[in-house]
């Protein structure tokens, strides 16, 4: 915690949401920013801008406020690296460099120190331990710990890494596996209400079905926003995932009333619709959701910001304000100026139809009094509809690293170390380039030392 003096001494200064590009462009080698993890808590206090941390405090007093703040920060921040803001004895270049937060003293993580100053005869101390991977995935992709005689058959693998991705393989078709994705898919998810297809709301069980079926069995993630199709349990709790193209039953159409053109995975099953989109015209929960979990950026954290200056009549950017909510305001237009551009491409589809059947919908004429386009923006690009915004979102670097960061934190109950920064990087680019392939992705963690040295 800062102390209150600071705090209250701190200078008042709107959010910068470029500031973090322009922090990564100076230190594109930094951990933080190969892991894709600066926040504007790099220079504010941990309750987000106005309050500085010391380092924002030090950044501040250098910048040079006569010049426009794109070409003033990186002089402020070359200007400040021979500083120790947080007073813990080490430079701000040097915590950056190493990934430490140069505004927070003690943060330092101890775990990147190899365990090498003792010794213990059941690990290799100081790198990746097969033996003790082999069990890990034992424990964590089988849900037991190894047998005795397995330990002893393992004592002689030839080929003992060869051996953990066979272990692996065999795990990831487990039942309980399965019920592992179901736990995952329900962080991404956050479904609430009854689990019934008779359901106004919809059935959530929908939405884990398809979490579980496109992270599983070598197929593509992406599936996640691209999918067309549904998923089912044939037969009913066998475990076994089946996609299908078509509702078979009116029970079926209920709970997923969509045509194939206008069903994109997770954001539009029945569920996701109604619980987000609920009255709204424009659908900023939906888009925010799913930016976060997905996306990796929460924009109530002021993260993956990008924005569009619509209305172009303020001394601030500000969104176009299409429903009057008040959203052009100083105050709200930081995050409304992305958030609300974000959301545009999906202004067709029903939220909750408390008079009618269309809930969950998609209606040509939906709020076109408000936004007669389906344009929007995504990452600061251009988008034109939902397709759009689901192919620039998909085959980005931020999908990428989030689907991979969701499940190294479910097996690690962490964030990845900054020392782990390269390997972080290695597995979310080898999803990226490996079709997305989550099982594959699992095979190079369970390998890496951030999993497998004791």
């Amino acid at each position: 915690m800062l102390p209150l003096a600071l705090l209250l001494a701190a200078p008042y200064a709107e959010a910068r949401p470029e500031a973090t590009d322009l922090f990564c462009e100076v230190y594109a080698d930094a951990p933080a920013c190969i892991t894709g993890v600066t926040t504007c808590t790099q220079c504010h206090d941990t309750s987000g801008p106005p309050n500085f941390n010391p380092y924002g405090v030090d950044i501040s007093g250098a910048l040079d406020r006569g010049r426009a703040f794109e070409d003033a920060l990186p002089d402020a921040l070359a200007d400040v690296e021979g500083l120790d803001s947080d007073g813990d004895g080490v430079s701000n270049l040097e915590e950056i460099s190493v990934g430490s937060w140069p505004g927070w003293s003690e943060d330092v993580e101890s775990e990147c120190s190899a365990q090498t100053e003792t010794t213990n005869p059941d690990y290799q101390l100081g790198g990746y331990d097969a033996a003790f991977a082999w069990g890990r995935v034992m424990r964590d992709f089988c849900g037991r710990g190894p047998r005795y005689e397995e330990r002893q058959a393992f004592a002689g693998e030839a080929d003992p890494e060869g051996a953990v991705g066979e272990l692996l393989a065999a795990c990831l078709k487990s039942p309980y596996w399965a019920d592992v994705l179901d736990e995952i898919g329900v962080s991404v998810v956050q479904p609430v209400g009854p689990d019934s297809d008779g359901n106004l709301l919809g059935n959530w069980r929908w939405d884990l079905r398809l979490f579980a079926y496109a992270t599983s069995g070598g197929r593509d993630a992406g599936d996640l926003l691209h999918a067309d199709y549904f998923v089912v349990e044939e037969p009913t709790y066998s475990g076994i995932l089946v996609a299908i193209d078509e509702p078979r039953t009116d029970n079926e159409a209920y709970a997923q009333p969509l045509p194939a053109e206008h069903r994109f995975g997770l954001i539009t099953t029945r569920y996701s619709l109604a619980m987000r989109v609920m009255f709204s015209p424009v659908p900023r929960n939906l888009t925010s959701h799913y930016y976060r979990e997905l996306l990796g950026y929460d924009i109530s954290l002021s993260e993956g910001l990008y924005p569009i200056d619509e209305a172009g009549i303020y001394e601030w950017d500000a969104p176009l304000d299409v429903d009057n909510v008040g959203a052009w305001q100083e105050g709200c237009a930081s995050c409304h100026t992305t958030l609300d551009p974000l959301s545009y491409p999906w202004s067709r589809y029903e939220g909750i139809d408390l008079e009618g059947s269309n809930t969950g919908a998609w209606l040509e004429d939906r709020a076109t009094d408000l936004l007669p386009t389906t344009e929007g923006y995504l990452f600061g690009e251009p988008v034109d509809g939902p397709e759009a915004w689901v192919d620039q979102a998909v085959n980005s670097d931020a999908f990428a690293a989030t689907v991979t960061g969701v499940f190294f934190r479910y097996l690690m109950r962490r964030d990845p170390y900054t020392c782990e920064a390269a390997e972080f990087e290695g597995l979310w680019t080898g999803l990226r380039d490996g079709g997305r392939d989550v099982e594959s992705m699992l095979h190079q963690l369970v390998l890496t030392d951030a999993y497998g040295q004791p």
